[in-house]
């Protein structure tokens, strides 16, 4: 288990992570995975250890991140995508032209993630009429079919879709699993986020990724 230096709301995300069970596999090829997986969750582990959660080495949210003017500087254009979601279509750039996106890269057997969906299913339902919300959920531990399983059993509503060949990991350079890419309405990437949010620094990166530039954001409380 993750030791969170930070806000109540991180200990309650860290507590949902610590009891959950990994997804089960038998064959050998996929205890390699899982165990390649680990390695990689372990070294984003350490990296929020020493406060060092998200790229480009930039503070964690619960400290200063979100000063206004560091957060809202774009750290480079958003790749294009294809996405194919089985109830909601498909998504790309055209599709959401002028609109922010939050983009939640996941998969099944990853305990983070798997703790950190809840609290993206509930700013979804305060959000979905000022940013979209998108899953991509990584093909290799997991199929496609025990993705939707799994997020048909949590209640997830926001479009989530299974990333084929995983184009869009590669496209997003994706090093370590959860990560969170805040991308505004011009589609430049506001902020890469590697590793568990808490629900206070989820709903603080939302607020900055759909205020205007020149609009000031209260993060005192993140």
């Amino acid at each position: 288990m993750i030791q969170s230096e930070h806000s109540s709301a991180d200990k309650s995300a860290m507590a949902r992570w610590d009891s959950l069970a990994t997804h089960p596999g038998d064959s050998m090829c996929r205890m390699l995975l899982v165990a390649i997986a680990a390695m990689t969750l372990l070294a984003l582990a350490c990296g929020t250890a020493e406060n060092a959660g998200s790229e480009s080495n930039s503070p964690p949210v619960e400290d200063s991140i979100a000063t206004m003017g560091a957060a809202s500087i774009p750290v480079g254009h958003a790749s294009d995508f294809e996405m194919s979601t089985p109830s909601h279509g498909v998504f790309n750039l055209d599709r959401l032209e002028g609109r922010p996106l939050v983009l939640n890269f996941w998969f099944p057997s990853c305990p983070p993630c798997r703790a950190e969906l809840p609290d993206l299913q509930a700013a979804y339902e305060i959000h979905a009429d000022e940013i979209q919300f998108l899953g991509v959920q990584l093909l290799g531990l997991d199929s496609a079919e025990e993705g939707q399983e799994f997020l048909d059993e949590l209640g997830i509503e926001y479009p989530s879709g299974a990333d084929a060949e995983n184009q869009m990991v590669r496209d997003f350079k994706i090093l370590g699993f959860p990560t969170t890419i805040f991308i505004d309405s011009d589609h430049n990437i506001v902020k890469k986020h590697a590793g568990i949010l808490s629900a206070g620094s989820l709903e603080t990166l939302i607020d900055l990724t759909i205020a205007p530039a020149s609009t000031p954001v209260d993060v005192s409380g993140s």
